[in-house]
């Protein structure tokens, strides 16, 4: 492989979800979905409502939360809802309806 056909791989290859973690709060700006500290490690994610979450549990949430299933990643993607329990289907939707019902909320479009 030459050097045009590495650089070509690397231009196309899928970005990584790029996941911002404070001490209190973890976000992303390939999402709106947060995830928030809720004390003695504990973490809650706002398309998981009820569900108390490890630090890397969260992280995981939120980097499925942060692709779309169309980026490649879907094996990275598979791990990370394995880490909650989830199947990818499962994962990604809840995130999607989430989304979804947030910016008709925004809109507001919501009953």
């Amino acid at each position: 492989m030459n050097a045009t056909q590495l650089l070509a791989r690397a231009v196309s290859a899928p970005a990584v979800a790029t996941v911002h973690v404070g001490r209190h709060v973890m976000s992303s700006e390939q999402t709106g979905h947060m995830a928030r500290y809720a004390g003695n490690g504990r973490w809650t994610v706002d398309y998981l409502p009820g569900r108390q979450l490890t630090k890397d549990q969260a992280l995981a949430a939120m980097k499925v939360a942060a692709v779309n299933s169309a980026t490649g990643q879907e094996r990275e993607i598979g791990r990370w809802a394995a880490a909650l329990g989830l199947t990818t289907a499962e994962a990604v939707g809840l995130a999607a309806m989430r989304a979804g019902a947030a910016a008709e909320r925004a809109m507001g479009l919501d009953r």
